[in-house]
């Protein structure tokens, strides 16, 4: 046995890598004793050679994170959404144009174009919080439902539609 190498096999069930680079010297080689540490057989430094990272280790670490924070998010992002609504439309939560008023039915529309530029610069619901914080004017801002924003998307890409939309209960 090479010096260096632990006299017994790892207890943790370690799921050893299939190939091992040393950093010192850029040797690689497969490990072959099957012990969680090995000396490089080039250079001699003592290597780890478990699989630590990867889809193997981390994906049950990954859901028991993500269960414990299964709420918190969640209602966080609703409350930061409701509140910018609120701020958007001064108040009155409600289609400018149509006046539907249902919250999960309503997007925040910018005026003049350029919203998804600034949503895409923005990670998450940063765009929301800016404007809930009073880091970003409402000025240029409305409050449309999404079969409203979609036509004042087209408006603004083809000018003015050749149809008309009329919404009315079923």
């Amino acid at each position: 046995m090479p010096r260096g190498v632990y006299a017994r096999k790892p207890r943790t069930g370690a799921i050893i890598r299939a190939a091992v680079t040393c950093r010192a010297c850029v040797w690689a080689w497969k490990p072959s004793t099957g012990m969680m540490v090995e000396p490089c057989p080039q250079c001699g430094k003592k290597k780890d050679v478990r699989q630590r990272h990867g889809p193997a280790n981390r994906l049950g670490g990954l859901r028991a994170w993500r269960a414990r924070r299964s709420g918190l998010s969640t209602e966080s992002s609703r409350r930061v959404r409701s509140l910018a609504l609120r701020l958007v439309g001064k108040g009155d939560v409600r289609c400018v144009r149509c006046g539907c008023d249902s919250p999960q039915f309503l997007e925040i529309n910018h005026k003049d174009g350029g919203g998804t530029a600034e949503r895409r610069a923005q990670p998450g619901h940063a765009f929301y919080r800016a404007i809930t914080s009073l880091r970003r004017s409402t000025d240029d801002l409305e409050l449309l439902c999404r079969p409203c924003n979609a036509v004042h998307s087209l408006e603004l890409v083809h000018g003015p539609l050749p149809f008309r939309v009329v919404w009315g209960p079923e």
